[in-house]
This record gives structure tokens, C-alpha cells and sequence, in this order.
């Protein structure tokens, strides 16, 4: 185990955390103590324990808000890739409505342009 100390109020705390994990301990530790100092320097809020429990308050108030936007926007992405799924289903489907299409107006050409031809040689035939 490693170990860093930390200082919030003016106090030093040793703190144990696995190797690696110091620098990430004191910055949360740094956090604390400009809590815990606003509470302080407000001069109505006297007692480490009760700075300490503010400090924790507030800052457990914006990790549940913090999750709570994290959890809207994941609901946000997933109502977006329910549209990008229907959005290419629908594609796809208008796609495919549009291939037909153009293969019914390809045989019409198809057979009007054979009407055409023989029209042309029945009329080429007769002697005018």
C-alpha cells in the first residue's frame, strides 16, 4: 500500500491508497479543503466535524446531481439511437420503394418503347 498525506483545514491526514492513486487522493483531498474553507470562512460554522460534514454534504449533493445529468443524457443518446435506427429502417424501406418503382416505370418504357417499334415497322410495311 502506498500512502500520501493530505491537508484539509490546516490539518495533516495520512491517507492509505494503492500505489498510483496518490496524486488522484490528493487532488480529492484539495477539493475537500476549499469546501470545507467556504464553510469556514462564512464564520457561522465552527468545529472541524461540523466543517467536515458540510464539506461531505455538499459534496455528495453535487455528485448526486452530477449523476443524475449523466443518467439523462444516457437516456438522451438511447432515445438518439432509437431515431438512428428508425431513421435507416425507414431509408432503407424507401429505398427499396423507390428500386420498385423505378423498375415498374423501366418495364413500361420497356413495353412502350416496344408499341413504338412496332408501330414503326407496321408503318414502314404499308406502302403509302
Amino acid at each position: 500500500m502506498a500512502e500520501v498525506i493530505v491537508t484539509v483545514n490546516g490539518r495533516a491526514f495520512p491517507i492509505s491508497c494503492n500505489p498510483g492513486e496518490e496524486n488522484h487522493i490528493s487532488e480529492l483531498a484539495e477539493y475537500l479543503d476549499v469546501r470545507v474553507r467556504q464553510f469556514r470562512d462564512t464564520g457561522t460554522v465552527h468545529g472541524d466535524s461540523k466543517l467536515f460534514l458540510l464539506a461531505g454534504l455538499t459534496a455528495a449533493d453535487e455528485l448526486f446531481e452530477a449523476v443524475g445529468r449523466l443518467e439523462a443524457l444516457e437516456q438522451e443518446v438511447q432515445s438518439l439511437k432509437r431515431f438512428y435506427d428508425m431513421t435507416n429502417k425507414e431509408k432503407h424501406a424507401a429505398e427499396a420503394n423507390i428500386a420498385q418503382v423505378l423498375d415498374q416505370v423501366a418495364e413500361r418504357v420497356q413495353k412502350l418503347t416496344e408499341q413504338v417499334e412496332g408501330n414503326v415497322n407496321r408503318d414502314a410495311v404499308i406502302p403509302s
